[in-house]
């Protein structure tokens, strides 16, 4: 399956691009837009792109490192397990999360770009509704933003999960919901923050742009004391 994304113009160069280095480019691009909207902070949140099609595997970003200052060279390519593809590459630490990228694109075949932010509003509403497993977002014109909605009058389930630090644990927590649950979007991490996807990077920018406007949304209507988010 061949990768789709934006493309981004680039000063001329005698030396030839491939278009997977254009991709990651593209990518970096995405990350520095969440970093200056706040989405991502300090050093935290993570990125990755399949690889081209004929590769097994996705380029993930290198952990530890500040979003704002984040460039294309910033990257490592593992495969479905999580490790390293590359010896040259051997010394760099992908993000700690690789295996939940790994667990998207195994469970999304179509998903070309996983986008992970860590927003105050995404955070906050992962705490006030970790008790209930989720976020029911429904009757919102917005939602027609997301990949395959057609009127605002829909019920969208975002699932949220207990957060851990053994991302065994965790990758298998979530992937019966990713599997069963259709169509699903997203989920939060209760107390970390929120994982998205596209087919496209432009459809997987999109559907942040989407959940961080509905997270706002929410959070408003309960401080009017709304009821369907009390």
């Amino acid at each position: 399956m061949s990768s789709s994304f934006s493309s981004v113009s680039k000063p001329a160069s005698s030396t030839p691009v491939s278009p997977q280095a254009q991709h990651l480019e593209s990518l970096t691009d995405v990350i520095h837009f969440l970093h200056a909207r706040g989405w991502t902070p300090a050093t935290s949140s993570n990125f990755s792109c399949r690889l081209p099609e004929g590769q097994t595997g996705f380029s993930i970003s290198v952990s530890g490192l500040d979003k704002g200052t984040f460039s294309a060279e910033d990257f490592l390519e593992v495969d479905f397990a999580g490790q390293v593809i590359c010896p040259e590459q051997a010394h760099l630490r992908p993000s700690a999360e690789t295996l939940l990228h790994a667990l998207v694109y195994q469970q999304f075949p179509a998903a070309q770009v996983v986008l992970h932010t860590h927003s105050v509003n995404g955070t906050v509403l992962s705490k006030l509704y970790e008790a209930s497993q989720g976020l029911l977002l429904k009757d919102f014109e917005v939602l027609k933003g997301l990949e395959g909605i057609r009127t605002h009058q829909t019920e969208l389930w975002l699932p949220i999960f207990g957060n851990h630090q053994d991302m065994t644990v965790l990758a298998a927590q979530i992937e019966p919901v990713l599997r069963e649950q259709k169509p699903v979007y997203g989920f939060l991490l209760a107390g970390h923050g929120l994982y998205t996807w596209g087919d496209t990077l432009a459809q997987a920018k999109r559907h942040v742009e989407v959940f961080e406007f509905l997270f706002e949304c929410v959070l408003k209507l309960r401080s009017h004391g709304y009821s369907d988010y009390s």
